[in-house]
C-alpha cells in the first residue's frame, strides 16, 4: 500500500477515534500488520499515530476546558510507569498469543462501543466521585496494555470515567489527553527495536494530526458521539472476527 493511501486512510481513522477519545491503534495495528508489516513494527506504528491524534485532540478540549486535569494527572503517571513493562513483555509473549489477546480486546471494546452507556452504568451518577485507588489501578493495566499491544487504553478509560460520573464529552476529552502520554511511553519503549519507514511516518503522522484536529471540532461543535460509538463498535466486531478466523 502506497504512502498516501495510508495517510488518507489514518485521516479519516484519526477523525473518527478523536470524536469519541479514543486514539484508534485498536484499529491502527491490525491495519498495519494486515499491510504486511511484522506485529513488532505495527505496535510502535500504532502507538505513533494514537500519540499524533490524541496530541492534536487533546489541544482543542484543553482549550474548550472540557478535560479533567484532576483525574488524568495520576492516571497519566502511573499509567507511563507501567507501559515499558508491558513493551518489555512484548518481545517474551508469542506472536499468536498477543494477536488473540488483541482480538479478544476488541471484542470486548466493540461490544461496550454498542450498548448504551446508560444500560452499562445505569445513566451515570449525578455527582462525580473522585477514586484514587481505582485510578492508579486503572492506570497501571491501562499502561501496561499500552505497552504490550500498542494500544492507547481509552477504550478501558471512557467507561471509568463515566462511571466516576463525568458526562460522555468531558470523558472523551479526559481519555484523550490520557491516551496521548499511554502512547507516548509506549512508544518511547518500542523504538529501540523499531525501524521505521521514514516517508510513511511522516505522511501519516500529518495526516493523524489533520483527521484528529477535524475530529475534535466537530465533537464539540456538532457531533453526538453516541452515534459514533456504535460504528466502531460494529467495525471492531468484524476486524476482531476477522483476526480471529486467521488464528484458527
Amino acid at each position: 500500500m502506497e504512502p498516501l493511501t495510508f495517510a488518507i486512510m489514518v485521516f479519516f481513522l484519526s477523525m473518527l477515534f478523536s470524536m469519541i477519545g479514543l486514539g484508534g491503534a485498536i484499529v491502527y495495528v491490525p491495519i498495519f500488520y494486515w499491510s504486511g508489516f511484522d506485529l513488532l513494527s505495527a505496535i510502535p506504528m500504532g502507538l505513533l499515530l494514537n500519540t499524533a491524534t490524541s496530541a492534536s485532540a487533546a489541544l482543542t478540549y484543553l482549550r474548550k476546558k472540557l478535560v479533567e486535569l484532576r483525574v488524568a494527572m495520576p492516571f497519566l503517571i502511573i499509567s507511563m510507569m507501567a507501559a515499558p513493562v508491558g513493551a518489555y513483555c512484548t518481545s517474551l509473549v508469542p506472536v499468536g498469543i498477543l494477536l488473540g489477546i488483541f482480538s479478544i480486546i476488541m471484542v470486548l471494546v466493540g461490544t461496550q462501543m454498542l450498548i448504551p452507556e446508560k444500560k452499562v452504568f445505569s445513566g451515570g451518577r449525578k455527582e462525580h466521585i473522585y477514586s484514587l485507588s481505582l485510578i492508579l489501578t486503572s492506570g497501571f493495566v491501562v499502561g501496561f496494555a499500552g505497552g504490550l499491544l500498542g494500544i492507547g487504553g481509552g477504550s478501558l478509560v471512557m467507561p471509568l470515567l463515566i462511571y466516576l460520573g463525568y458526562e460522555i464529552k468531558k470523558s472523551a476529552a479526559t481519555s484523550g489527553l490520557i491516551v496521548l502520554f499511554t502512547s507516548l511511553a509506549g512508544l518511547i519503549a518500542h523504538l529501540g527495536s523499531w525501524q521505521p519507514d521514514m516517508q510513511l511516518v511522516i505522511y501519516v503522522t500529518v495526516a493523524a494530526l489533520l483527521g484528529a484536529q477535524v475530529g475534535s471540532y466537530l465533537m464539540h461543535t456538532r457531533m453526538e458521539p453516541e452515534t459514533l460509538r456504535k460504528m466502531v463498535g460494529l467495525v471492531l466486531w468484524i476486524m476482531a472476527l476477522r483476526m480471529l478466523g486467521g488464528l484458527i
